[in-house]
């Protein structure tokens, strides 16, 4: 058995049957495939691509004799209609595969179409544009290009165009603005009369409130507008282009209020207001470019586990903390007028009634306000998501069968799973996960519940890791790294969210997550090209923090190792580190970058750069030394766990005392009895760094410990996602419940318990290295990569250690297993060991 699997476009999963999930960016198409084997051992020696676009052939590469399990067309290839690919392979012994087929379309397009907008002011009430158009003939294919800014939902001939839900990908519109390919139409589209209908919503380009008090009004607000273009083709011959502009039609429709953070209301008395006359608008600033990461999706509806009536209301217990909405199915006969509320809550306080102060300014309520004389109806907000697991409702008699919960998130693939023998790491993975899931709506947001839900980009830097080990993350990399690029300054600058609202140019200097964002997207999946186009804008970053420094030291800070256990921040109610200096942090970033930037030059075969970058490493190195070691003590500014564990994970220690520090943090940690002192970046790094200098019982205890401070003392306080805090704090303030920071912990559970990290682009080469902590006695990992799927699996049984592996075809593996040093290549293999 020998055939390609896994055939992607620009490093895009394309697996299913969905369209839209196989729109690409030109104008270079980059090709990448893996392969199932059943010979061990064997490698590609040759491929042979054919792409077609209807009769049409477009490429024949002829047999190449190539290692390389992918393919660059640089050619350009044709916009809108399908582009079929084929694809056999040749392997070291001789074989040739059977063949594989694929298909994608170019979403590139010439943007030609005008801007409309409603003839109404308001924002915040939804705008529904039509229009009514003849086709003169049998329809071959059609193509919808579409961007209703904030949010739009598309409908042809009455029909929903696809499931897909809060469309497009969420930019600064003044830089980027993303347009949704719906390619592959015809079917939908009749000879004679059709319509078009796109209701447009404020959704992320008008959504203020309280939370902007302290910040200027983001660039990107501004009213709802949308430019369209249908492309048709005609059996016979010929085509035509169907443009937004003033021969269409706008009314105001049921819903008739939408914030994205305060909610949706939806009157059934407006359903049938007339259509009237749209306005031309000015663009909004932005390039066009195809939506090219997975569309928000809708999860399987998940039923109540509880319902308790109040004197507020229903409570609603859904059981876990979800992001998305709430489905109402409601009776008959209600009158005109009744308003039924939802109103969302992440937990309860401790007399069983919803906490919401942790909302902030934040809503988070829908509204049905019925007709009057209607049937049974069922009711979901279109154009919002919150964060709860709880829901009062209001306005009816509720039973269990009435109401569920749909999560809404980025339909990003799964990449990972993970389990090991131990009930609360998995209870801990379980929350990594979902929290992840959670944060997903075409950006990867802090939280799901309050008026913030931004990209950080401080708490990203170690998020960033974990994140490529549980889903497929590559193209949403790609996007966040134009994003933050987008809003890059002059002088190198960048924000501390992107697309920017909050925070300050430049960011905080612990935002090295621009660099790593384009690291994993190579790393995991194996797509080179973000460090490409990414380069020159990391170094500008890069030079904006060596701008603001001082003999090599960065000379501000704003967050650091943010949010640790209240005890070790500046106060009770604070965030920023009482023990760790900001300015340390940030210096050791600078640090990092330059050593990232000279891999990345390296890979780029920037040679000059290599060597220049990895000279500012050692200067910014030695004036860390110089400044903050003491080696007497062997003590790295404050001497705090993150003072240490950071510079550990840096290696900025000369190698002769690295021991002894890791020894001494050790002690500490200890003799605190595990009440860590680190924040939300320098948590993870002790974890790493015990695990490394030999300390992995330490990591484990800390890891699985369920006294506070701890993740299993989120658990033990009925969390089901990772908390912002280590505090079940009662105020309005920092007390998200749904927070990815501290998921970063799960990138420990695959790089340190299973032993898997990648060394090479795409897992073509990578380390099984497990760390095998005495209270554990079973651990397994599986990874979904371009390559193909990894796993590993060890135990321990009768004084032994047993482990595992599965190396996909053209990959390699590094084996360190207590005494066993092998490398692998594809197949399975087993190894045995004294007991570690």
């Amino acid at each position: 058995m020998f055939r390609p699997v896994k055939l992607r476009v620009n490093y895009q999963n394309m697996e299913g049957t969905d369209d839209r999930a196989h729109v690409a960016e030109g104008p270079e198409i980059g090709l990448s495939w893996a392969a199932a084997s059943d010979a061990p051992g064997a490698c590609q020696s040759g491929y042979r691509l054919r792409l077609a676009c209807g009769e049409r052939q477009l490429l024949d590469t002829g047999w190449i004799e190539s290692r390389a399990q992918r393919h660059t067309v640089r050619a350009p290839l044709p916009g809108g209609p399908r582009i079929d690919w084929t694809l056999r392979l040749r392997d070291s012994l001789g074989r040739e595969s059977e063949e594989a087929a694929q298909w994608f379309f170019v979403g590139d397009v010439d943007w030609t179409a005008p801007w409309i907008a409603p003839a109404w002011d308001d924002p915040h009430r939804p705008a529904c544009f039509r229009r009514r158009f003849s086709l003169r003939g049998p329809v071959k294919d059609a193509r919808l290009y579409v961007c209703g800014l904030g949010l739009h939902s598309v409908r042809l001939n009455g029909e929903p165009l696809g499931p897909c839900r809060l469309d497009p990908a969420h930019t600064d519109y003044t830089k980027t603005c993303l347009y949704v390919l719906h390619p592959n139409i015809g079917g939908w589209l009749a000879p004679g009369e059709n319509t078009l209908c796109v209701t447009v919503a404020a959704g992320w380009r008008n959504n203020g409130g309280p939370y902007l008090r302290h910040a200027e009004e983001p660039a990107f607000f501004g009213p709802i507008q949308l430019s369209a273009m249908l492309e048709v083709d005609y059996c016979g011959g010929g085509s035509e282009r169907i443009l937004t502009g003033a021969d269409w039609e706008c009314r105001q429709g049921p819903v008739v209020y939408s914030h994205l953070f305060d909610g949706e209301t939806f009157d059934a008395r407006c359903r049938h207001a007339a259509y009237g006359h749209v306005r031309p608008a000015d663009p909004p600033g932005g390039v066009m470019r195809p939506m090219t990461i997975p569309p928000i999706g809708r999860g399987e509806p998940i039923a109540p586990v509880h319902l308790s009536r109040l004197r507020e209301g229903w409570l609603v217990d859904f059981g876990k903390n979800i992001a998305g909405v709430v489905s109402l199915t409601l009776p008959a006969g209600l009158e005109a007028g009744r308003e039924i509320t939802v109103r969302h809550a992440e937990r309860l306080r401790e007399d069983g009634t919803p906490y919401f102060d942790n909302l902030r300014g934040a809503k988070a309520t829908d509204v049905f306000i019925a007709a009057g004389g209607e049937g049974e109806t069922r009711w979901e907000p279109e154009f919002v998501y919150h964060g709860f697991r709880y829901a009062l409702v209001t306005g009816v008699d509720l039973t269990k069968g009435m109401i569920a919960a749909h999560p809404l998130c980025t339909q990003l693939a799964a990449a990972g799973m993970f389990r090991c023998g131990s009930a609360v790491i998995n209870a801990i993975q379980e929350m990594v996960v979902r929290t992840e899931r959670d944060n997903m709506h075409s950006i990867l947001t802090d939280c799901p519940q309050r008026d913030e839900r931004l990209g950080w980009m401080n708490d990203a830097t170690v998020r960033f890791e974990e994140t490529p080990y549980n889903f497929d993350a590559a193209a949403m990399f790609r996007k966040i790294c134009r994003d933050i690029a987008d809003g890059q300054r002059p002088d190198g600058a960048i924000a501390c969210t992107a697309p920017k609202v909050y925070g300050a140019w430049p960011a905080d200097p612990v935002c090295s997550s621009f660099l790593v964002a384009g690291r994993m997207a190579w790393l995991h999946g194996g797509d080179l090209g973000v460090i490409r186009e990414q380069f020159d804008n990391y170094a500008r970053w890069e030079q904006c923090l060596l701008d603001h420094s001082d003999g090599c030291i960065v000379n501000y800070s704003y967050y650091g190792d943010w949010a640790g256990p209240a005890y070790a921040c500046e106060s009770p109610e604070g965030a920023k580190s009482g023990v760790t200096p900001g300015v340390f942090m940030s210096t050791g970033y600078s640090y990092y970058n330059c050593r990232l930037l000279a891999e990345f030059a390296r890979l780029l075969g920037r040679g000059a750069d290599e060597k220049q970058y990895a000279a500012l490493a050692e200067k910014i190195r030695a004036a860390m030394l110089e400044k903050w070691y003491d080696g007497s003590r062997r003590t790295f500014a404050t001497g705090s766990m993150a003072c240490q564990a950071f510079a550990l994970w840096l290696d900025l220690a000369p190698e002769a005392d690295r021991a002894a520090i890791a020894r001494a943090l050790r002690d500490d940690l200890a003799a605190a009895d595990y009440r860590f002192t680190t924040g939300n970046l320098c948590t993870r790094y002790l974890l790493d760094v015990l695990a490394r200098f030999g300390y992995v019982d330490e990591a484990y205890a800390l890891a699985t410990r369920e006294e506070y401070p701890s993740w299993g003392w989120m658990i033990q306080n009925e969390a089901t996602t990772v908390w912002e805090r280590f505090e079940l704090k009662d105020n309005g303030g920092m007390n998200s419940y749904c927070h990815p920071m501290y998921g970063a912990v799960g990138e420990w559970f695959y790089s340190a318990l299973a032993g898997l990290v990648p060394l090479e682009e795409g897992w073509r080469r990578f380390a099984v290295r497990p760390k095998l902590p005495t209270r554990l006695m079973s651990c397994q990992a599986a990874l979904d990569t371009p390559r193909g799927a990894v796993g590993v699996r060890w135990v321990r049984r009768g004084g032994k250690a047993y482990l595992q592996l599965d190396v996909p075809f053209g990959a390699e593996a590094e084996v360190e297993f207590g005494g066993v040093r092998a490398v692998c290549a594809a197949g399975h293999h087993a190894f045995e060991t004294a007991d570690i």
